[in-house]
């Protein structure tokens, strides 16, 4: 698929820094980048040393936070990257940011997936009921009648939820594995010609719904090296079929992949067992766990962008180590 390109200079990302990375930062210019992908238009964030370069590069996946919000972690990650000699490109996937035109977000299809299976699986329950009722029931006691509707009422609704939560599971897993990888491609495509990249030295990297396309592009696209932070940890344990994904595709990963979360965030288990899986397969990964990173799970999974000045140095070693200095 070819695309074009437009952008616009935007302000100076530098004065969104926190204290302890504004410091170490060079100057850096950020851009819109416009991508004409086919029935769609994409939009992402780039910043970029000042220089002619070429530089290497760094594609960022974002996570699932709704509208704009992604862009707080651009305006942290892209001045921290470019001030260490790396591009930093974040493209917004279909339905979210600069993107919302482009598709559905991601978190609605979800939700309109579970409504979808609560309200025929409470259409089953009716039915199941009305069923129960005439066959069993109206031949009982009032008392065992009563006793008898609570709790399969009871039993129709829990069911209904199960069915509701699988339901918007199986959509995110979906759409992660399908639509919003197909936007990352697009987004690499664009950045593997543009004459200001080391086309040869593009990493992955990714935050929480953004560390699993991390670790898709690492088993399907041309990435010297992928950072995951956090990906899947609010989603593994209610997710088998997300599991199942991430596993297969750390089993047959391309690039080297360095895992890293904080202790508090929701679930350290991708981390482990996905280096544990590339270990298994003969590939090269790396995880680190941090200490607590603020008083919350939320925080502790914010980590992968507020923390910056504390895991910068891990991760750019492992950049340099597998991509080149």
């Amino acid at each position: 698929m070819r695309t074009h390109v437009g952008h616009v200079l935007l302000s100076l990302g530098v004065l969104a820094l926190p204290q302890a990375l504004r410091s170490e930062s060079r100057p850096v210019a950020s851009e819109v980048i416009t991508i004409n992908a086919g029935n769609r238009t994409l939009y992402g964030v780039l910043y970029r040393p000042l220089g002619p370069g070429p530089f290497p590069a760094v594609l960022y996946n974002h996570g699932s936070a709704p509208g704009m919000l992604n862009n707080q972690a651009f305006e942290v990650l892209g001045p921290l990257f470019a001030s260490r000699g790396w591009i930093f490109f974040a493209p917004y996937r279909r339905g979210q940011g600069l993107s919302a035109q482009a598709g559905r977000y991601i978190g609605d299809e979800m939700a309109d997936a579970g409504r979808r299976s609560l309200w025929h699986g409470g259409a089953l329950a009716v039915l199941t009921l009305t069923v129960v009722w005439f066959a069993v029931l109206r031949r009982q006691r009032t008392r065992v009648r009563v006793v008898t509707v609570v709790a399969l009422g009871f039993c129709a609704v829990w069911a209904a939820h199960v069915w509701a939560e699988r339901a918007s599971a199986a959509t995110m897993v979906r759409l992660l594995d399908t639509e919003q990888f197909a936007d990352q491609l697009v987004a690499l495509e664009w950045l593997q010609h543009q004459p200001f990249v080391q086309s040869a030295r593009i990493a992955a990297a990714g935050n929480s719904y953004g560390g699993v396309q991390t670790i898709l592009g690492a088993e399907r696209a041309d990435y010297c090296a992928a950072i995951d932070a956090s990906g899947g940890a609010e989603s593994w344990a209610a997710a088998p079929g997300l599991r199942s994904l991430m596993e297969r595709a750390a089993r047959r990963a391309r690039a080297p992949v360095f895992f890293i979360q904080a202790e508090n965030d929701y679930d350290l288990s991708p981390s482990r067992s996905l280096a544990k899986d590339m270990h298994e397969a003969g590939k090269t990964a790396e995880v680190k766990i941090y200490p607590r990173f603020g008083q919350s799970r939320e925080e502790g999974h914010s980590f992968a962008w507020r923390g910056g000045s504390i895991w910068a140095d891990d991760v750019f070693r492992f950049l340099s180590e597998h991509c080149g200095p």
